[in-house]
């Protein structure tokens, strides 16, 4: 992309961001050298550095616009069931994971080593937000199950399922595959709920509420 088409800092950082991501996604972070980067998108590696002062910086932006995505997608309707929150959310995830699939890919390929490129504060700042999330997810099917929407169960199990069911699409989910994110996520969310609602009618016929209208 040209200077001209990202007149701005703001565009051509998102512009560095997003190429640094496919970099990553398909090279891993440590395969991936700033020099790959300017070259991708046209610059010197001055010019990258001018927005990013090392490596580590663009993998902490991926890292934290990823994490501060899906903490946002738990804003709930307050007035909706448990099983719709959850449709919701699913929803909002695996559209979130289709429109940015390099920065899934980078964000839980290199989970395991961001020790080692990111301080302690931003660690803790990662495992804050996940924890979020794992929290928000067992808490909604607690709720569930207080109401008597859904059977009892160990909401600490199914929530880590259920992340993992979810935010591992990253893998296989396509934007323009034979089923959209959308679909997907009327599937996974109506396979997991009638496993949980309690009513058969509801169950049965309508086990995401009115979330799917």
């Amino acid at each position: 992309m040209s200077t001209e088409s990202a007149p701005n800092g703001s565009s051509r950082r998102d512009e560095l961001l997003a190429v640094a991501a496919k970099l990553f996604a398909a090279r891993g972070y440590h395969g991936t050298r700033m020099d790959d980067v300017a070259d991708a998108v046209g610059l010197n590696k001055a010019t990258v550095y001018h927005y990013y002062a090392s490596k580590s910086l663009i993998l902490w932006d991926i890292y934290k616009r990823t994490a501060d995505f899906t903490v946002d997608a738990l804003h709930d309707d307050p007035t909706a069931t448990a099983r719709e929150t959850i449709y919701h959310f699913t929803r909002r995830l695996l559209t979130g994971i289709a429109n940015d699939l390099e920065a899934a890919a980078v964000y839980f390929q290199e989970g395991p080593y961001i020790s080692e490129w990111f301080t302690e504060e931003q660690v803790a700042y990662i495992r804050k937000a996940e924890s979020t999330v794992y929290e928000h997810v067992r808490d909604v099917i607690d709720r569930g199950i207080a109401s008597g929407e859904f059977y009892d169960c160990d909401s600490h199990v199914l929530a880590l399922g259920y992340i993992g069911m979810t935010l591992g699409a990253y893998r296989w989910l396509r934007p323009h595959g034979r089923r959209t994110a959308q679909e997907i996520a009327v599937e996974f969310s109506t396979a997991l709920l009638r496993g949980l609602i309690r009513d058969e009618t509801v169950r049965n016929e309508q086990p995401l509420g009115g979330a799917q209208q």
